[in-house]
């Protein structure tokens, strides 16, 4: 299929074209982020004075355990995003991976794609964040920013192009303790009983650039239905996730509280305890949706969907 002059000129290229600017796709990759931090089961994600995240191992789990996620992200009925979330295990250390892009007929016209990853330590009972990298790249541009830790707690912020003072000076020093990537979450939630409530209250979070907590709340549980587009069937229970600024953002830009995220969860068997099967977005941007397709245990072995296409 041809890009052609008529075709640029039409409002639905004007709409899709909307979605995937650079600044969106970074909001909606980090909230997609966040969604599937969403725990089973758990308290806070980290106590306020560091960025140790509270996790329980599980006694004899074996080294080199993980597991590997796929979804499918639609928007107004077309599918517009893959994401593929890996987080790989051993004795003492996580690494967690994802790579988010455009996808379908949208991936055709738009290609876009964010590569994230995020390592640390496993140290007793916690999760410390060593380092943080992700690379957004739009129309030939990339835009790479590293967080590294010192002692779980964001203190090298490196951005290529290099952010303005501005920006730099946006979050200060006092709000960086307790703050971590989304992705150092989910490694969290991998090694944490299914013991609590379903819904962790809030979550500090930091990017590089901005801060704001995640807040969840309790949606109860309902019957999903498959469909083309969604593989999953059966009882799932529910979390509502939305966000508020806390520095960083521009002033009057409020796009981010605005959002919301329902997230689905249920067992299918690639790990401990419940896992996204199904989101919601709602968005300043319109409403869109991301499905669960496949998963796969730390042995590679397929546990959930059909084989990688």
């Amino acid at each position: 299929m041809a890009v052609t002059p008529n075709l640029l000129k039409t409002p639905t290229y004007a709409i899709i074209n909307a979605m995937f600017s650079t600044r969106r796709n970074a909001a909606i990759a980090g909230a997609l982020m966040v969604a599937l931090a969403t725990p089973s089961a758990a308290d806070k994600l980290a106590a306020p004075e560091s960025a140790a995240v509270p996790a329980v191992r599980q006694a004899g789990a074996p080294v080199g355990d993980g597991f590997r996620l796929s979804y499918d992200v639609y928007k107004s009925g077309f599918r517009a995003l893959s994401l593929n979330f890996d987080v790989a295990l051993d004795e003492d250390a996580y690494r967690t991976d994802a790579r988010l892009e455009s996808s379908g007929i949208i991936g055709f016209l738009f290609k876009w794609r964010l590569e994230a990853v995020s390592k640390g330590q496993l140290q007793d009972a916690n999760v410390v964040p060593q380092r943080h990298r992700f690379a957004n790249h739009w129309r030939g541009k990339v835009r790479t920013v590293e967080i590294g830790y010192q002692e779980g707690v964001p203190a090298d912020i490196r951005a290529e192009p290099p952010y303005g003072k501005d920006a730099e000076r946006a979050v200060s020093a006092d709000l960086l303790p307790g703050a971590v990537d989304p992705m150092s979450a989910v490694t969290a939630i991998v090694l944490e009983n299914a013991t609590g409530d379903l819904c962790r209250p809030t979550t500090a979070v930091y990017d590089g650039r901005r801060r704001y907590d995640a807040t969840l709340t309790p949606l109860g549980s309902k019957q999903l239905k498959a469909s083309n587009f969604a593989p999953y069937s059966g009882l799932a229970e529910g979390c509502r996730l939305n966000f508020e600024r806390i520095a960083g953002f521009k002033e009057g830009d409020e796009r981010m509280n605005k959002m919301s995220i329902d997230i689905w969860l249920a067992d299918v068997g690639a790990g401990r305890g419940k896992i996204p099967v199904r989101l919601q977005l709602d968005t300043p941007w319109g409403i869109g949706f991301a499905h669960l397709v496949r998963a796969r245990g730390g042995d590679g072995k397929l546990v959930f969907g059909t084989a990688d296409e």
